[in-house]
């Protein structure tokens, strides 16, 4: 995510927690059969399809360190133990060990120091939902797996036919304040509202809970969110929401990696573009019911 939107998403998460039994508080990964993750491999397979792939040093460690913001459900967030990683990124690594034979282990970190501290050697990878931009390909390479921007929210049945951005305008919108959401609401779409004669009713607040419930209440009739967010808490909200229209503003999502690390960047692309050939990631994408998130190509530093 852009790293605005990355942080008070996390924040929202937090806040969330109480109300829609979102965000590090559910007992299991968000499923349609509600069943939990499969627990995660510990050990080395040499036998995997693409463990001669990986760079000696990874197989001499035996593992893959991963770091991570472990706060952005549904992306990866910690489960009711406090201890237990899971979530979309997390099970992605479950099978690309499957492909690459040895273990991702997860380290859990802010958000802005995960590039410091994988180009200091502290981490392998860096697997926390990073939009995969120009500045950061300065600092480090991306294997991009999923694609993600900004979506509307609206309640159940969508009443006000909400389809396009466009629909906005002489609507009313909530929103957290602070956000990239707030941001593009108030700038790029309010200056076209303002010009169809329509000025867009803009309500920001300081958690997205509070905004979330003007749309459940219709006193908002329609939200703004990051995708993989409004998808996860569509499925929390128990028939009260939906997801309207196409992602705005949509980027790929990568596995950053050292630029120097060009061995382990391309065995992680070959073992990304495995699991879309053999259909396991798209398994993965419909259980969590993000079907605009899906790529069908592991590209290397797509992002524009």
């Amino acid at each position: 995510m852009k790293k605005m939107a990355r942080l008070f998403a996390a924040v929202a998460a937090l806040a969330m927690t109480g109300t829609l039994a979102a965000c590090g508080g559910g007992s299991s990964t968000p499923t349609a059969s509600g069943s939990p993750a499969a627990a995660a491999p510990t050990t080395v397979n040499t036998a995997a399809p693409l463990y001669a792939k990986l760079p000696q040093s990874i197989k001499d460690k035996g593992a893959i360190q991963v770091g991570a913001s472990i706060e952005y459900a549904p992306m990866e967030y910690y489960d009711t133990d406090g201890k237990t990683v899971i979530g979309f990124d997390k099970e992605l690594s479950d099978l690309l060990t499957a492909k690459l034979g040895v273990p991702f282990v997860w380290n859990g970190t802010t958000f802005d120091g995960l590039i410091t501290q994988l180009n200091s050697n502290r981490l392998d990878t860096i697997i926390s939902a990073m939009t995969d931009t120009p500045e950061r390909q300065q600092q480090v390479d991306f294997v991009d797996y999923y694609r993600a921007g900004m979506v509307m929210l609206v309640q159940k049945g969508n009443p006000k036919g909400i389809r396009t951005v466009d629909d906005l305008c002489g609507k009313t919108v909530a929103v957290q304040r602070g956000t990239s959401q707030d941001q593009y609401l108030q700038t790029t779409v309010q200056d076209q509202c303002k010009a169809a004669g329509k000025p867009l009713n803009l309500l920001a607040f300081d958690t997205e809970s509070e905004a979330m419930l003007q749309v459940k209440q219709g006193r908002a009739d329609s939200g703004m969110q990051d995708y993989p967010v409004a998808a996860y808490n569509v499925k929390q909200g128990n028939g009260a929401y939906e997801t309207a229209g196409d992602q705005v503003i949509a980027n790929p999502l990568g596995i950053a990696v050292r630029k120097s690390d060009t061995q382990l960047r391309d065995a992680l692309q070959q073992a990304v573009q495995a699991i879309m050939d053999d259909g396991s990631y798209q398994k993965l994408i419909e259980k969590y019911d993000t079907p605009q998130g899906a790529i069908d190509k592991a590209t290397i530093n797509a992002g524009k």
